[in-house]
């Protein structure tokens, strides 16, 4: 399979906002994670549960934040779904070469977004379905997010993983400046100063 580089063929997938999404996936489900109580009777459906909704909400909040995330209208309230650019996205969680059945058609809310940038902004319509693919580990923390790109066979056709850390920083450490100073050029003793130094000399000999 060819490296899929999502940016080259969806411009608006940068590197940065796929990050920034992926981020606010996974920063949700520590959270979730971070409640769960096995030993009070918290089993798997109700982590599930609670991480999707809790995702869900992460991203509407943040997409009163980027003017570049928006949230689609879906026909049912367990459905959800959001886009980046004029990208539609659905997010499940699992192996990236691994999307459950109901994730690998279009949403109704993918469909009439879809319909909507082709009759009115006149855009090129999107051929492929997009997953964001959340996999776990033992401790149910995220251990990576991926772009999948599916065709309509729900055959994969590209994976990206996106990077969750190590992205880049506007700030600048503090550093104080170097300070360039001469070499020092040792001066010669004056008479008085050699007189004074044989003195401190003869004082020493004298108390040892």
């Amino acid at each position: 399979m060819e490296e899929f580089k999502p940016w080259s063929k969806y411009p608006d997938l940068t590197s940065d906002r796929l990050s920034t999404v992926a981020k606010v996936i996974r920063d949700a489900r520590h959270e979730v994670v971070a409640l769960h109580e096995p030993e009070n009777g918290d089993g798997p459906w109700s982590l599930g549960c609670r991480a999707y909704e809790r995702v869900c909400f992460a991203l509407r909040s943040a997409a009163n934040k980027h003017d570049w995330l928006g949230i689609l209208q879906q026909a049912t309230m367990l459905e959800f779904g959001f886009t980046i650019g004029t990208i539609p996205f659905r997010f499940y969680r699992g192996k990236p070469d691994d999307p459950p059945e109901n994730y690998v058609i279009k949403s109704f809310g993918e469909v009439k977004h879809l319909q909507f940038c082709l009759d009115i902004e006149g855009l090129r319509p999107v051929d492929k379905i997009l997953r964001f693919a959340v996999d776990v580990d033992a401790t149910r923390e995220v251990s990576s997010i991926t772009l999948v790109e599916m065709d309509d066979a729900a055959n994969i056709t590209g994976t990206w993983p996106i990077p969750l850390d190590g992205a880049s920083s506007n700030v600048s450490p503090i550093q104080t400046p170097a300070v360039d100073l001469p070499p020092v050029v040792p001066q010669p003793l004056t008479k008085k100063d050699e007189e004074q130094k044989q003195k401190t000399k003869d004082g020493i000999s004298s108390a040892s």
